[in-house]
């Protein structure tokens, strides 16, 4: 449809219309992206957003409606039509060949050759020099196994630029991503709309929408229940449209009106873990951190911030006993735990939300309550086998307090969307019988209204006793949640910051390596 004034859309759908079974994923939806447009999608985890664009990229085929290119209706039969038509699309779980380099990644299955043979300098060339002019800081040749979140997201960028699209969908791209990565992302998207591509934003972050969009579509149990140009638009009117009630309902989030800053829980504290003179290897061999000490209390929340590689994981896999440490001590509730192995840390009381929850957090293939009770099958055996009634039970309490949607107990947690099987972790994670928690990003890629949960959840396990460390890349959820932020810079911490202090400002100071006084 061609609005007056403004250019008509290039790729969009028109009463389409999806169902898995008894399921209607999308409901007779019409959306649209013009040429140098950014569009954002904006949705709770399973109201149809990834169904609508593996439609428009042509992973699925609609049951009803229409897609239309340049005004003109299209069948895709699969991904390779809708590429050969000019869509790219980057996937919040990336797909990548982790051996390979960045060059191979980005050009596989169409590879450079010359007199029949593969010409891999060719092909590097090529890939350096779109990366160069899109200023991604990548060298073609590095290996995509010791590159970081922030830059394995550029090559997933490179894969799709490589084609030169003219419409790209961006699903979650910045939901692992450090602020200082997120503005380059921003930085490229801008550059894109200027070259007038078209671009599909898809995100859960308001501020996001409200920092790079042109327009907002909101979708709500497979509908869209809103759509407006982004001046229109304000982050209450979108919360309100994607929960289906007052977003003033949301306390815990930063920046509610119902929210309360982070105190400290009164009442006796004791100490539940002590770090003491800690090394750690980084992968490639490299100091990753060194003589690192840290005391943390019973009852309270210690975020610990950075820019993206310069110690946080390395030191929480240390903790959680999943990386080799090169000296020092652990000593968890009195006790030094520096031998045990990841299991007797669980067993006693340590829990760990990882950063990527498909390669480290949860097995795709398993089903629900399977999920529910990875890491604990021991505390839910009965005889020589799992206790299915018990674990069914935990699965079931999980999807209630986390509102999972189409949730079934045998449905295997890969089928879920990406914000669902995040709560899934969080529910599991987060039990009674934790003391030491460790949330790596606790909030990536869930919807605003399970981001308030799983904030209420945290502060009420800090509230009956437990000790947090949160490592996080969003400023606003880190002040929001902590008692006291530690920052880390290049291995060591160079700093440590009331949260009631912890201003932009002195927090970014403290990024950049310019230690506390």
């Amino acid at each position: 449809m061609t609005n007056t004034g403004l250019p008509s859309a290039v790729l969009g759908c028109r009463a389409v219309t999806k169902r898995f079974g008894v399921l209607t994923a999308n409901d007779r939806i019409d959306f649209d992206v013009r040429a140098g447009e950014v569009h954002a999608l904006v949705g709770e985890n399973g109201a149809g957003k990834s169904t609508l664009m593996s439609i428009l990229y042509g992973l699925l085929q609609p049951d009803e409606g229409t897609i239309q290119l340049d005004g003109h209706a299209v069948r895709f039969r699969g991904c390779a039509d809708a590429i050969a038509a000019g869509i790219g699309m980057v996937f919040q779980h990336y797909l990548l060949v982790e051996r390979f380099s960045v060059a191979d990644n980005v050009l596989l299955g169409r590879e450079q050759s010359r007199f029949g043979f593969l010409d891999r300098a060719a092909g590097a060339a090529e890939v350096q020099d779109i990366a160069t002019r899109y200023q991604f800081q990548l060298d073609a040749h590095d290996v995509v196994e010791t590159l970081g979140v922030g830059a394995r997201q550029q090559v997933e960028l490179l894969k799709v630029l490589e084609r030169n699209p003219k419409i790209i969908i961006l699903d979650e791209p910045t939901a692992a991503l450090s602020p200082l990565e997120t503005q380059g992302l921003f930085d490229v998207i801008k550059r894109l709309r200027n070259e007038g591509r078209a671009v599909i934003f898809i995100t859960h972050k308001l501020k996001e929408v409200m920092a790079i969009s042109d327009r907002v579509s909101i979708l709500r149990r497979g509908r869209i229940v809103g759509s407006m140009p982004r001046a229109d638009a304000d982050e209450t009117r979108i919360a309100s449209l994607m929960i289906g009630s007052d977003a003033a309902e949301l306390s815990s989030l930063p920046g509610s009106s119902r929210s309360s800053p982070a105190v400290a829980v009164p009442g006796p504290r004791a100490k539940a873990l002590e770090v003491r003179d800690l090394g750690v290897l980084a992968g490639d061999g490299a100091s990753g951190i060194a003589g690192l000490n840290l005391v943390a209390d019973t009852g309270e929340i210690i975020g610990l911030a950075g820019v993206e590689g310069n110690g946080q994981l390395e030191f929480v896999e240390a903790l959680y006993g999943i990386r080799p440490i090169a000296q020092g001590a652990i000593i968890l509730d009195g006790v030094d735990a520096t031998g045990w192995s990841s299991l007797r840390r669980r067993e006693a009381g340590m829990r760990y939300i990882p950063l990527d929850r498909q390669r480290e957090g949860l097995v795709l293939d398993f089903d629900s309550v399977e999920n529910a009770v990875l890491g604990d099958q021991r505390r839910m055996r009965h005889a020589f086998a799992i206790d299915y009634v018990a674990a069914a039970q935990r699965a079931d309490a999980v999807a209630s307090e986390y509102r999972v949607r189409n949730y079934a107990r045998s449905q295997p947690v890969g089928q879920y969307s990406g914000g669902t099987q995040q709560k899934f972790l969080i529910g599991r994670e987060l039990d009674g019988n934790a003391r030491v928690i460790i949330a790596c990003t606790p909030t990536r890629g869930v919807d605003i209204g399970a981001a308030d949960i799983i904030y209420q959840r945290l502060r009420a396990m800090r509230a009956a006793g437990a000790c947090i460390l949160l490592v996080s890349y969003d400023l606003d959820e880190i002040r929001a949640l902590s008692d006291r932020i530690v920052v880390f810079f290049r291995g060591r911490i160079v700093g440590e910051v009331p949260a009631e202090d912890a201003d932009d400002t002195t927090l970014g100071r403290l990024m950049g390596g310019v230690a506390s006084r």
